[in-house]
C-alpha cells in the first residue's frame, strides 16, 4: 500500500473519531470499529496503531456510557 493510501485511511479514521466524539451513535461505532479492523489487516497501520485506535475507540464508548448513566440515574 503507497503512503498516500496510509494518508488517506488514517484521515478516514481520525474523522470517525471527530464524529463519534461530536456525537457517539451505534453506527457510527460499528463503523469506526470495522475501519479500524480492516486497516490493520490490510496493512495500512501497524499493530501498535491499531491498538491505539481500539483504546480510543473504547474510551469514547466508556464516555459514552457514563453519559448515559448520569442522565438515566444509575441502578445499584
Amino acid at each position: 500500500m503507497n503512503r498516500g493510501t496510509r494518508q488517506e485511511v488514517v484521515a478516514i479514521i481520525d474523522s470517525r473519531f471527530e464524529a463519534i466524539d461530536a456525537a457517539f451513535s451505534e453506527g457510527l461505532r460499528g463503523e469506526l470499529m470495522m475501519a479500524i479492523d480492516l486497516a490493520g489487516l490490510t496493512g495500512a497501520i501497524d499493530l501498535p496503531k491499531q491498538r491505539s485506535y481500539t483504546e480510543r475507540l473504547n474510551r469514547a464508548i466508556d464516555r459514552n456510557n457514563e453519559a448515559w448513566l448520569e442522565a438515566n440515574g444509575r441502578v445499584a
